[in-house]
């Protein structure tokens, strides 16, 4: 059995082309290209300009208004007659007229620049800035979290594929074969030597390989849309992608070999993308608690806050004498700011985020239990697949020796041709028996692989 697996795997690595591509090359081009990856990037993106935002809480805040007015009408210039209101003549002054106003400007501005810095907070601040890089921390694990996930897949797929080609190669001799026994059926039925129900029984076998050949078809076109679509190549094709069995068998005796318990300790460490994200998720919502606490009634927040103004028809500095001008003015005041009653909502939010810790912890339980169930599965699934395959090529030994004595008999005349390509229809739906189990044993394989941490 072993030695016809090999043959037809030789003989499906012989047409791959020359430039297939292996699964690490379909991963480096699935981590530039997978729509999923590249949104859980720009998540982390978008996190690391929160904790910016956050850290710039800690600065003051300036805030710069002008205004530009333009007068349509303006004040004209008001004079006044000197002898209207001395007498000029008793004085000896000469009788004229003064300018009392010199009359308003078409242009008026009006600058203003304000300063807050933040001096006391309750840790609001700190907290912010802390709560922030944990929601960093947690986007950058989901991003490696995702990037696990679809390895994972993409090694899955490539390993389901490649069984389902070597299925399809055996269904093609197995319809080979039926065809040849729907012609003996044809002759032995009009030499009256089988009936017609016998006959029709073989078109009808003939017509089952038809029906698995065209679902196996089905299946590698539904595998390689999923593997285009992961590995963001448009034209791949079933012939660029390469199959390492030696890698395969490889990560499957490293994890025969290991302890279950071992292996459990592994899938359940705090360590695991997983856990350290749910981890993460708690740390948010502590802070977002202590976030809620530091915003309760009666928890003034202190600032210092300093405002210069400056309002005239000229330009700051352009003016003649605008600092005799009295145009401008600056204050320095220490603000304060608290809610002294809302109604209850800032104690109940205090709760519900509390509410929210307990949740987070929760989570992590169920998430270990989780865990523990697909370990548990997948684990005994691993066997059952390793046992389903001892028998099957237990029962293939036979099969062949079978055919065997079946060929010699054909050979010495007698022999029923039937009968030995009975034989091989039963040997080769063994071997897609074991194919299949193969395909299950990759599954089973790849998500303890992941499970476990395994790069």
């Amino acid at each position: 059995m072993i030695k016809r697996i090999s043959t037809i795997t030789l003989m499906f690595l012989l047409i791959v082309s020359v430039s297939a591509l292996t699964v690490e090359e379909l991963t480096d081009s699935m981590l530039v290209n997978s729509p999923d990856i590249r949104k859980a990037r720009e998540e982390v993106s978008k996190a690391l300009l929160d904790v910016k935002d956050a850290k710039a809480g800690y600065a003051p805040t300036i805030d710069l208004t002008v205004t530009g007015s333009y007068i349509a009408n303006p004040i004209d210039p008001i004079s006044v007659n000197l002898g209207d209101y001395v007498n000029t003549t008793a004085y000896g002054v000469r009788n004229d007229y003064i300018q009392i106003y010199k009359g308003q400007e078409s242009m008026y501005y009006q600058f203003q620049l304000s300063l807050t810095q933040p001096i006391f907070t309750w840790g609001k601040l700190s907290k912010a800035v802390d709560l922030y890089q944990e929601i960093h921390q947690a986007r950058v694990i989901q991003l490696d979290d995702a990037i696990e996930k679809a390895r994972t897949e993409l090694r899955t797929r490539v390993a389901a594929l490649h069984h389902l080609i070597l299925i399809r190669a055996v269904l093609d001799e197995q319809k080979s074969i039926s065809d040849r026994l729907v012609e003996l059926a044809q002759k032995a039925q009009e030499n009256g030597m089988m009936l017609s129900t016998e006959a029709l029984g073989v078109k009808v076998q003939a017509s089952q390989i038809d029906v698995a050949k065209s679902q196996i078809d089905q299946q590698i076109t539904l595998m390689m849309t999923e593997l285009r679509n992961l590995s963001g190549i448009a034209d791949l094709s079933e012939n660029d992608i390469e199959f390492d069995a030696q890698a395969f068998e490889s990560d499957l005796e490293d994890l025969r070999s290991q302890d279950y318990n071992t292996l459990c300790a592994k899938c359940l460490s705090d360590s695991r993308t997983t856990f350290k994200l749910l981890g993460k998720l708690s740390n948010i919502a502590s802070l977002t608690k202590g976030i809620a606490g530091a915003s309760v009634n009666w928890k003034p927040d202190f600032a210092l806050v300093v405002n210069a103004d400056f309002t005239g028809s000229r330009l700051p500095f352009v003016e003649k004498d605008w600092y005799g001008q009295d145009d401008w003015g600056a204050t320095i005041t220490i603000a304060m700011k608290t809610t002294v009653f809302d109604g209850g909502k800032a104690v109940r939010n205090v709760s519900r985020t509390g509410s929210d810790v307990a949740e987070a912890e929760i989570d992590v339980l169920s998430a270990k239990n989780q865990v523990q169930s697909a370990v548990d599965e997948n684990w005994t699934n691993l066997f059952v697949c390793l046992s389903q395959m001892d028998y099957q090529n237990a029962l293939a030994q036979q099969q062949d020796e079978q055919s065997k004595v079946d060929k010699d008999l054909l050979d010495t005349g007698y022999g029923s041709e039937s009968d030995y390509l009975q034989g091989r229809l039963e040997r080769n739906n063994c071997e897609i028996e074991i194919l299949r189990t193969r395909i299950s044993l990759a599954t089973s394989l790849y998500t303890l692989k992941y499970l476990e941490g395994t790069p």
